[in-house]
């Protein structure tokens, strides 16, 4: 008996790694699809709006200012439309409620990290419209693709953030691409990345629930190095921010701009091209370590 326990351990040892390793590398495949969907329904969106960007973020005021509203799949309307009032949830500004109508509404694949089981397929999708807004799985480069918009203090007319940036030369640029023939190399311009929002330290490989966020930035957001690679698939944040998430494999998912997908490890991801479509060489600093002021 004591032989044959001796086995099945040694045999557990064995399989276990690889039974592990199996259920790892089928999580890492299913968020490869789903971060395509995403990705296809962007380049939907951007075909049915004559080849505007979907936005990163709309303020409160900015929704108000044009009336803006979108509907959830019971035709019901996200706030803070229709009233707009400033108490209401902000749910239509990031991304996920204005994108999933081209995505059929399933909404519960933004949130597939979650381990809650919805068995009701008539659940009130209101219940969790917060969660799908601010935590989907996978985070938009929402800052330089669509931008980030408010409205300007001095002439009362919505502005997106980073429009008229200054780059180290003192030259004005607009770094903030808001169409979709803007993206010179559609293969290499990252769109989504699987990311969380990051409390400042060191963090290891997270476990697969973190949650998602709906933002992702580049290392070097503006002139501030935000979040930098440690070895071993380790990251450094540097203050309270969007940085990237490498679920079951410690490797980011990510999306480009002609729909493509890949694993990609997050020392590749400090390269400033992959994520601003202007990017450029400035004096002797490369376009790969691009930064501009507010």
């Amino acid at each position: 008996m004591l032989v044959v326990i001796a086995i099945i351990a040694i045999l557990l040892s064995v399989i276990y790694p690889a039974l592990t390793s199996s259920r790892k590398r089928a999580k890492k495949t299913n968020e490869l699809n789903l971060i395509r969907e995403t990705g296809k329904a962007w380049i939907m969106h951007s075909g049915m709006h004559q080849d505007r960007l979907l936005e990163g973020y709309l303020s409160k005021e900015v929704q108000a200012y044009d009336e803006l509203a979108w509907a959830f799949q019971d035709e019901s309307i996200v706030p803070p439309a229709p009233e707009y009032n400033p108490t209401d949830p902000n749910e239509a500004g990031p991304w996920p409620w204005r994108l999933l109508s081209y995505m059929d509404y399933k909404w519960r694949t933004l949130l597939f990290y979650d381990d809650l089981e919805w068995d009701n397929k008539d659940e009130n999708v209101t219940e969790h419209a917060e969660q799908v807004a601010t935590q989907p799985a996978f985070g938009y480069n929402g800052f330089y693709l669509g931008g980030w918009w408010e409205i300007d203090n001095h002439s009362g007319k919505p502005w997106a953030m980073f429009s008229d940036a200054t780059l180290s030369d003192d030259r004005q640029l607009n770094v903030v691409a808001s169409s979709f023939s803007q993206i010179k190399k559609t293969n290499k311009q990252i769109v989504f990345c699987s990311t969380f929002l990051a409390q400042e330290g060191d963090h290891d490989v997270l476990q697969e629930g973190t949650a998602g966020t709906h933002l992702a930035i580049p290392s070097i957001f503006a002139r501030v190095t935000k979040w930098e690679p440690l070895p071993s698939k380790r990251i450094r944040v540097n203050t309270n921010t969007f940085a990237p998430l490498g679920r079951f494999n410690g490797v980011p998912a990510i999306c480009f701009a002609d729909g493509s997908t890949k694993n990609v490890e997050i020392e590749t991801l400090t390269d400033q091209t992959l994520w601003i479509p202007q990017a450029q060489q400035v004096g002797d600093v490369p376009a790969s370590e691009f930064s501009h002021t507010q």
